[in-house]
């Protein structure tokens, strides 16, 4: 260690490691000025916080002034002291509890001290074991400069807890949780206290009534410089701001609307349509339908009638202690008019009338149904007396099931029930339902109380049909030759809307054709596209196809024209329309409400005739697949009559029901009975079969001739048919390229039509 005393004795010794001088002069340039090294070496020791740094000065100018020779004269003792009092070299006067460390380089070694071990082995190891110490010591111990230029970065870390503690903190408990959340909250409440107190202040401050207001305005400007500068979101804070304010005027734009949406009329707004769904309501000056353009459905038309004339005038009935029936339900095929008749009703009762479908009550969310139909009831009662109408209540009346699968499935129709006869009677609210699925209704919506009325809206009649072509035909042009007897005739099992769509369909196609009237072509062209789709130009090029086909309807024709109880015959063609090649098509004289067993075998005879005519004609090897809609009715009509009309005499009068509606299909018939049922239907249809033969053979010039002129004329009618059969030259040359023809449905009413696909 060196000492260094001020002029005034021993009482400013200052004291410096010799290791620190000793690096510092060893580097030091021999050639430079004194005064210059000891100014650098001040600045230096400055900068590293040196106790004395005039003292320190003036130590390393008097070393420099001395030889530096004299530092190879120390003893070995002294430089492995030396060695030891470097290793050092690098700290601080007060040290911090900071992790120190330079660039990095390969060795933790080198990068604390600045070397690496390679190098001290080679420079101090021949200055311990050398018996002389008579050369320069060059030590990077000793040559190595002071880092004090270096930048420094430390890294403090947490210090290692053990114990209870340790765990608390990894993992701390609610209590634990709950003492830091009450620490911080203390810590907040303290702050926003101190807050207060410093606005306190400020307060006080620029209202000190000794301050002249202009020394007031400077502070304030200060204060509001220095918040500003002290706020690093200060440039943002304008959009911060705006942003802000947008966001609060949509939340209570959102807010009112959602307010509005509920305190709106009953209705409801676009919010509550959302929720709830909508309620439906027409009013009466809005319906221009009455019950005159309501037709053939008179029996329905007079029920309804009488539920009118109670909402018009309900003392009428409550004199003598009648009751508004609570509801009334409209059951038929579709295209009856079930729609129109309640129609009908809002435009005759003159009073409020709400309308909803079925399907409107399913909704996504387990509830919406059961609060749509409250929605929809609580409306009403307070518009009674009213109607509402619910089209389609097979879909919200449907029975109720017991299927784990759904458990909420039944609260929408629960509800209903409710509504309609539950604990709060409805006074003046009569509901209108119609379905065409009677069947799948639950038992509970169809007692009385609810439905009490039941109205029956079947297919019109005969005179039904003439009232409904009447009046579509009334709204358009119409030729003198259009029949209206024929016309209805020819339509039957056909319901109001077909019989629209046969008058607008003719009517379009007399307006392409540039027609100045509706002819009767253009309505029997337009009731065939109904029913089996639109007829191609000719027929079509293959001519044995034409001629095996010109052979099959000749033979339906034949057998119906020499068949006592067979329909009447009204057209036959060889022109393909929609799937099949050709037909042959009968009207009934009359209307028919019930069907003979002679009737039945004369009609499952005509339904022979194709197939017993090619197997005539071209042989039992040279039969076609045109027959299998013949046969599947042909078919259909001796099971009927075996299983449910009971025309057997070996099965008796007897039916057997079979249950379709189920997945799984069983056979509760014997193995006897069900043998004895299949012959007697192979027997029903194997005698007609031999019948149509037998009618065939005995005319089978006839039949020649029926064919022949088929192809010739593509198109037959009755007339021209019973001129073929006398001998003469048909009437008309060409007929127009269509048919008559049944629907299927007429299966059901025992006259089924013929078709050759």
């Amino acid at each position: 260690m060196l000492s260094m005393c001020n002029a005034v004795g021993l009482q400013g010794q200052v004291l410096f490691p010799l290791s620190h001088v000793a690096s510092l002069v060893a580097n030091k340039s021999t050639g430079r000025a004194n005064h210059k090294g000891c100014q650098r070496h001040g600045r230096q020791a400055h900068e590293r916080n040196v106790l004395g740094s005039e003292s320190f000065c003036n130590v390393l100018s008097w070393l420099s002034k001395s030889s530096l020779q004299d530092l190879t004269r120390l003893s070995l003792t002294e430089a492995q002291f030396r060695h030891l009092a470097i290793s050092s070299i690098e700290t601080v006067p007060h040290r911090p509890s900071w992790h120190v460390s330079w660039s990095s380089a390969n060795t933790f070694f080198e990068n604390k001290n600045g070397f690496t071990k390679e190098q001290l082995r080679r420079s101090v190891l021949p200055c311990l074991f050398s018996g002389t110490f008579s050369y320069r010591f060059t030590s990077p111990l000793v040559t190595r400069p002071l880092h004090t230029a270096f930048q420094i970065r430390g890294f403090k870390t947490r210090s290692r807890q053990t114990g209870h503690s340790a765990l608390v903190m990894k993992a701390p408990d609610l209590n634990e949780r709950f003492l830091a959340l009450r620490t911080r909250k203390d810590k907040e409440k303290q702050k926003a206290h101190s807050e207060t107190e410093q606005s306190e202040r400020l307060k006080t401050l620029l209202s000190d009534e000794n301050l002249t207001q202009e020394e007031q305005q400077r502070l304030r400007v200060a204060f509001a410089e220095g918040y500003m500068a002290c706020d690093p979101k200060g440039r943002t804070s304008t959009k911060l701001r705006v942003f802000n304010i947008f966001r609060d005027l949509l939340g209570i734009i959102l807010i009112l609307a959602i307010l509005f949406s509920f305190m709106g009329e009953l209705s409801g707004g676009p919010f509550r349509r959302v929720l709830i769904g909508t309620t439906n309501e027409v009013m009466p000056e809005d319906i221009d339908v009455t019950f005159d353009d309501v037709k053939g459905v008179d029996e329905a038309k007079q029920e309804l009638q009488e539920i009118v004339e109670f909402l018009k005038n309900p003392e009428k009935f409550s004199s003598l202690g009648g009751k508004l029936p609570k509801g009334v339900l409209l059951v038929g095929p579709p295209g009856t008019g079930k729609t129109l008749l309640a129609r009908a009703v809002a435009g005759e009762a003159n009073v409020p009338f709400f309308h909803a479908a079925g399907p409107e009550f399913d909704e996504i969310l387990v509830g919406q149904g059961a609060r749509r139909v409250r929605d929809l009831f609580s409306t009403a009662k307070m518009r009674a007396p009213c109607v509402v109408f619910i089209d389609e209540i097979d879909s919200v009346g449907a029975k109720r099931t017991n299927s784990v699968l759904h458990p909420y499935a039944n609260q929408t129709i629960n509800q209903l029930l409710t509504e309609m006869d539950g604990f709060r009677q409805n006074e003046g609210v009569i509901v209108l339902g119609a379905t065409n699925r009677r069947d799948d209704l639950d038992k509970a919506l169809l007692r009385p109380g609810r439905f009490d009325v039941e109205v029956q809206v079947p297919v019109p009649d005969l005179a039904g049909r003439k009232e409904i072509l009447q009046l579509y035909l009334g709204k358009v042009k119409v030729a003198a030759d259009v029949s209206l007897d024929v016309l209805a005739r020819g339509t039957t099992g056909f319901t109001g809307a077909d019989l629209e769509n046969v008058v607008n369909q003719a009517a379009l196609r007399a307006a392409i054709d540039a027609a100045p009237a509706v002819s009767m072509r253009y309505l029997e062209s337009a009731r065939d596209k109904v029913l089996m789709g639109p007829e191609r130009k000719s027929r079509i090029p293959d001519e044995e196809a034409n001629l095996i086909t010109a052979y099959h309807e000749g033979g339906h024709a034949l057998v119906a024209h020499y068949s006592k109880e067979a329909h009447p015959l009204h057209k036959v063609t060889i022109i393909p329309r929609g799937p099949s090649l050709g037909h042959t098509a009968y009207i009934p004289e009359k209307e028919h409400y019930h069907v003979t067993k002679a009737q039945m075998l004369a009609t499952m005879d005509t339904l022979m005739g194709g197939r017993a005519a090619e197997e005539l004609v071209f042989g039992s090897e040279k039969i076609t697949s045109g027959a299998s809609s013949d046969l599947k009715q042909a078919t259909a009509l001796a099971t009927n009559m075996v299983k449910e009309w009971g025309m057997s005499e070996k099965v008796g009068v007897r039916t057997f029901d079979e249950d379709h509606s189920s997945l799984i299909v069983v056979n509760e018939l014997a193995p006897n009975t069900a043998e004895v049922i299949d012959a007697e239907i192979k027997r029903l249809l194997h005698e007609s079969y031999e019948r149509a033969k037998a009618i065939l053979k005995t005319h089978q010039k006839e039949h020649k001739l029926l064919a022949e002129a088929l192809l010739k004329y593509e198109t037959l009618d009755a007339d021209d048919v019973k001129q073929l059969l006398s001998g003469k030259e048909p009437i008309r040359k060409s007929a127009p390229q269509n048919a008559w023809d049944l629907k299927k449905e007429e299966l059901d009413l025992f006259l089924p039509a013929t078709f050759f696909s």
